[in-house]
């Protein structure tokens, strides 16, 4: 009983691990099919998304994100650069962040609350 005990326990700081960046300058690549909810807490860090996710929340600073598909996109950080394919609802509360998106997951417009000051936030081109 004590082994399955840690394996269990091994098993859930793993995953939960897994979906969280909190180091600084990283480059990755994340698969959101394996882990729909990401934690971006490190700064000047390159992470590339492929997937689908469910949210990531970007609280780190000076990050440059890439991401193929979104439920909800939280950037809590500061001068956060996210170039994002498709999205349903993008909240920035942080301030000078770039977020440019290309569609929305649903097919509607995106949802947009900016609360931050000086964020940029619109369709691609």
């Amino acid at each position: 009983m004590k082994r399955f005990t840690i394996l269990l326990v091994l098993a859930i700081a793993a995953s939960a691990i897994a979906g969280n960046y909190p180091d600084n300058k990283q480059t990755a690549t994340h698969d959101c099919t394996k882990d729909p909810i990401v934690n971006v807490g490190g700064n000047d860090n390159t992470i590339t998304f492929t997937g689908a996710c469910q949210a990531i929340r970007a609280a780190g600073n000076q990050n440059t994100l890439t991401i193929e598909s979104v439920g909800t996109l939280y950037v809590l950080g500061n001068k956060n650069t996210v170039t994002v394919t498709a999205v349903d609802a993008i909240n920035a509360s942080g301030n000078n962040n770039t977020v440019t998106w290309t569609k929305s997951v649903s097919g509607k417009k995106p949802k947009i609350s900016s609360t931050g000051t000086a964020n940029k936030i619109g369709a691609a081109k």
